[in-house]
């Protein structure tokens, strides 16, 4: 239930900005989110916790595949512990959309996910929906979620 409102509470977010959205957006806007994007993973698998707090706002969000729903208290805490590794790999499938006049970014992929959390390893091919808002010139992060890829569609990779 709680998922199923929080992907229509994203729906209901965007979809407004839908009308504005910025259809043909230049390569160079899109180069600039996909790099930080890229910034933002290597932050995660660094546990670089400092640099994180910057670029997540206060209301940040994540929906792992397991259907936990962290905040972002909750998801510095989960990134810098000791005993958990991450290592995102293979970015495929990258689409960006721009709304509300540039300010707003969503990033789609398909990304092949590696990890190790309380000895227990974790990942896959896993599909992810990110979402960017730009707050005095600078990228900020709203929203991640991830769900795993359905096993015919990661065969067909």
């Amino acid at each position: 239930m709680r998922i199923a409102r929080l992907s229509a509470l994203v729906v209901l977010l965007v979809a407004p900005l839908a009308a504005h959205a910025q259809a043909g957006k230049d390569d160079k806007a899109v180069k600039e989110v996909v790099d930080f994007r890229n910034k933002y993973i290597e932050a995660e698998e660094n546990r670089d916790v400092a640099y994180l707090d910057t670029i997540l706002v206060y209301d940040f969000f994540a929906l792992n595949p397991q259907g936990r729903l962290l905040n972002k208290a909750q998801q510095l805490e989960n990134l810098k512990r000791p005993d958990r590794t991450l290592k995102v790999t293979n970015a495929r499938d990258t689409h960006v959309q721009f709304y509300g006049n540039g300010s707003v970014a969503v990033l789609t992929e398909h990304v092949t996910v590696e990890g190790v959390d309380k000895g227990v390893p974790f990942g896959g091919e896993l599909r992810f929906l990110r979402v960017f808002t730009k707050q005095n010139g600078q990228w900020k992060v709203v929203l991640a979620q991830s769900a795993p890829v359905p096993q015919a569609q990661t065969a067909a990779k």
